[in-house]
């Protein structure tokens, strides 16, 4: 058994102690029963989609900056790329990589899987808009 899998049935099995005795209705479960995917396992997948928009938003980016065709607007980003592209990729990729565990620390947390959720769509329409962006040139 995966660790995923021991997440999700100790998820699914734990119930708090209710105070109004054995016949209180049980809390919703945090999973998408429906299609057979529980809330860890989505979590997971949408961190690693970001892990792998984040690398796909510093390739796109340096791949602009290198012709001159674009500058960066955030000036954090900015400075680590004048200082190098491995000093940014190592930057950018450490940075996300903090959030995305932080986030699966979380993991039990509605508001983690809500949380990657939105960063995962930001990143997708930020990359999205790169790529369309890069091809027209």
């Amino acid at each position: 058994m995966s660790d995923l899998e021991r997440d999700d049935a100790a998820l699914q099995t734990a119930s708090p102690p209710s105070a109004s005795g054995p016949s209180a209705p049980a809390p919703p479960r945090f999973t998408l029963a429906r299609h057979g995917v529980s809330g860890v396992q989505l979590l997971f997948w949408l961190l690693l989609e970001l892990w792998v928009l984040n690398a796909a938003d510093l390739l796109l980016t340096r791949y602009s900056l290198w012709p001159g065709f674009a500058t960066e607007s955030n000036g954090v980003m900015a400075y680590f790329l004048h200082e190098g592209t491995l000093t940014a990729a190592v930057f950018k990729i450490g940075i996300v990589s903090v959030g995305v565990l932080l986030l699966w620390r979380l993991r039990r947390r509605p508001s983690a899987l809500i949380a990657a959720l939105a960063l995962t769509a930001v990143f997708a329409a930020v990359v999205a808009y790169q790529a369309v962006w890069v091809l027209s040139l």
